[in-house]
């Protein structure tokens, strides 16, 4: 058994699960795999995980059903494994809950960078104890909530990460290297297109109507801004 941070894998593909756990085993990660959705969900339920590494077609409860379970009960960090790489296919496993995402077939550094940057981002932020307000949108940083009109919403820890960046700087641009950098931290080995899911996934969240956003505003060919439209 290793001694760094357990990680579950929830992959029905044996010799997929037996590559990842000789890879992430000489990281020093404790790994354990389980076949299928029901069993990955009976070994969270008795042991629990530092992250789960799900793959998105299981032959019992797909991938979706699965994030959705978990994150009803825990925050444990989600990694996605997944082959389907349309922008409405990758939001909906992101607002089941997942935390972020990896595309079939996939680098081991690009898996391990998403890997550090969840179990990073599951840990609380230092020195932010800020409420924020703007229009209808409110922030705690002290409890991670954020409502909108006065109600609840949940996001993911990495779309809190990008609101509470954008909401802190209102009016100023940040450029998608600028948001991965500081939402995501500097060792994440991402791309421009992960910002881009992640901004689309928070603005229906929030929502924000397609084509005229209230709140996040695209910058053309710069980044993205928080600003309230509404305002005079």
């Amino acid at each position: 058994m290793q001694n760094g941070p357990s990680i579950l894998v929830i992959e029905d593909n044996s010799t997929t699960a037996r590559t990842l756990a000789l890879f992430l085993e000489a990281e020093k990660y404790d790994v354990h795999w389980s076949g299928s959705g029901a069993l990955g969900l009976a070994y969270l339920e008795d042991f629990g995980a530092d992250l789960v590494l799900l793959d998105l077609m299981l032959p019992d409860l797909d991938g979706i059903s699965v994030c959705k379970k978990i994150r009803a009960k825990s925050q444990t960090p989600i990694v996605m494994l997944t082959a389907k790489t349309t922008e409405d296919e990758i939001v909906t496993g992101l607002e089941a809950g997942a935390d972020d995402y990896v595309c079939k077939p996939f680098g081991s550094k690009e898996l391990l960078a998403r890997i550090r940057r969840c179990l990073r981002s599951n840990n609380p932020l230092p020195q932010q104890t800020d409420q924020l307000a703007l229009g209808e949108i409110a922030i705690d940083a002290d409890t991670r909530q954020v409502t909108v009109g006065g109600k609840g919403i949940k996001l993911t820890k990495s779309e809190f990460e990008i609101l509470f960046l954008l909401m802190k700087h209102v009016g100023r641009v940040f450029t998608r290297d600028q948001i991965i950098d500081r939402a995501f931290g500097p060792d994440f080995d991402g791309f421009d297109r992960t910002v881009d899911t992640h901004i689309w996934s928070l603005r229906k969240k929030i929502g924000e109507p397609r084509g005229a956003p209230r709140y996040i505003h695209s910058e053309l060919g710069v980044g993205y801004r928080f600003q309230d439209s509404n305002e005079p």
